[in-house]
């Protein structure tokens, strides 16, 4: 339970510190043997696929506010406090 806890306060509060948030977007792939502009050729997919899209992981911008900032940092650290606490405990 407090790895869980430790995992959740450490998210939060890296999330105000670098005011940055994960998302899968969408990635575009390109057919097979089509060039792309340095003249490579792509290379032929593991598996067939229809629609040929796959997925990245993008650090976006989280827009949080001053404000923000301070609740999401002060709720992580709460929250990584009471974990502290709760492994001390033992339980």
């Amino acid at each position: 339970m407090s790895l869980l806890l430790i995992l959740a306060g450490a998210a939060l509060v890296c999330i105000a510190m670098f005011n940055r948030v994960p998302r899968l977007l969408p990635v575009d792939l390109p057919e097979p043997g089509t060039a792309d502009r340095s003249g490579r050729v792509a290379a032929p997919p593991q598996r067939a696929r229809s629609g040929a899209q796959g997925l990245r992981l993008a650090f976006v911008p989280a827009r949080l506010t001053e404000t923000g900032r301070a609740v999401l940092t002060t709720f992580g650290g709460s929250v990584l406090i009471a974990a502290f606490f709760l492994a001390l405990s033992g339980a």
